[in-house]
């Protein structure tokens, strides 16, 4: 009897391990990697995050906050970031991480991501799943938002079975052996360079002002509004909803924001209006921009000391800067500077 159940103990065992092995293995197949380097980063080492859209992920340089203010931070963000994900984010965050700041950027809101979404045949649900999922690992948070993202339109199981296991069409046909445990370095901290006027050039006589108007949102994206309200007041993380201080050619756009403010504060949370501050921030039109609500590596620079002083003004995070734990960060810092040169040499046309 005891050798049978040693036997049946060794399968189990050996069958985990197998699947567990399988399971790391896929990681090394993904096409899309953006988050993948906060799963490398050490346990709760991260004090302020950022999380959002591509909007988000050219705006903010943590490196640039570590060495100008001591903020240890990291850009959770992924491209076209849906309003329903941003909830799972939070929960994905707070699985390895315990910052003291979670920053939210409200723009998958201001423009309807999801609300648009009626239209969508096989071929977007299928982008728009791979840039959603990212490099998120397994967990049942991440099967969840598949099943969302088909449910609300309407697919059915045979059309997004595969994204629940990474196989098939969200798969890159190059194999990256370092990424078999889903946890490969990301010496940029998930900021995403998008060189100058690479999104079109911009004029500022096509923006619209605030004039205070409020739009509500449609009933899905009210439905993932609360959903995540109700997450951010439950993780332990202190959320702060905000808008980038980018151009808006909507006014539906800044409607939106106007709405969202309401309900954000309503329930006892904090949302900072960052709309207003392009000129604050000292933003130049002509030099800064890959596009409207997108910015190059000098635009980068100037939004990441504007936030940076919103936190330390508002908030006590620490400066880590002589801390032994993050001595590394330094070292980092040092290619980081080479990396940063050749964006902005880009940007400058040299």
């Amino acid at each position: 009897m005891a050798t049978k159940l040693k036997r049946a103990f060794a399968v189990i065992v050996g069958f985990v391990l197998l699947m567990y092995s399988i399971i790391c293995s896929t990681y090394m197949l993904r096409g899309y990697t953006r988050l993948i380097g906060f799963y490398a980063l050490e346990k709760n080492s991260v004090d302020v995050v950022f999380v959002g859209t591509s909007v988000t992920f050219s705006s903010f340089m943590p490196m640039e906050a570590w060495h100008d203010y001591g903020i240890v931070a990291y850009n959770y963000c992924t491209n076209v970031q849906f309003e329903n994900a941003l909830r799972y984010s939070l929960k994905d965050i707070e699985r390895t991480q315990k910052p003291k700041i979670i920053m939210l950027d409200v723009a998958p809101f201001l423009y309807a991501h999801y609300a648009g979404n009626e239209g969508w045949d096989k071929k977007d649900l299928e982008l728009y799943i791979k840039y959603n999922l990212d490099s998120r690992k397994y967990t049942l948070d991440r099967f969840a938002l598949v099943k969302e993202m088909n449910d609300d339109v309407h697919g059915s199981f045979g059309d997004y079975w595969y994204y629940f296991f990474d196989i098939s069409r969200y798969h890159t046909n190059k194999t990256v052996f370092e990424h078999y445990d889903n946890a490969s370095k990301d010496i940029e901290r998930g900021y995403g360079f998008l060189a100058h006027n690479g999104g079109a050039v911009f004029s500022p006589e096509k923006a619209v002002t605030d004039d205070g108007s409020v739009m509500p949102l449609e009933e899905r994206e009210q439905e993932y509004l609360d959903k995540l309200l109700a997450t951010a007041k439950e993780i332990d993380a202190e959320v702060i909803f905000y808008c980038a201080p980018v151009y808006y050619i909507k006014a539906e756009h800044l409607g939106r924001k106007n709405y969202l403010k309401t309900c954000i504060e309503k329930e006892g949370l904090t949302f900072a209006d960052f709309s207003g501050d392009v000129e604050k921030a000292g933003i130049d039109y002509t030099t800064d921009l890959w596009s409207r609500d997108h910015f190059d590596s000098l635009g980068a620079i100037k939004t990441t000391r504007f936030l940076c002083e919103y936190l330390k003004s508002n908030y006590d995070i620490p400066d880590r800067r002589n801390d032994e734990r993050y001595a590394a960060m330094n070292r980092d810092y040092i290619e980081w500077e080479e990396l940063k040169a050749e964006y902005e040499a880009i940007d400058l046309g040299e």
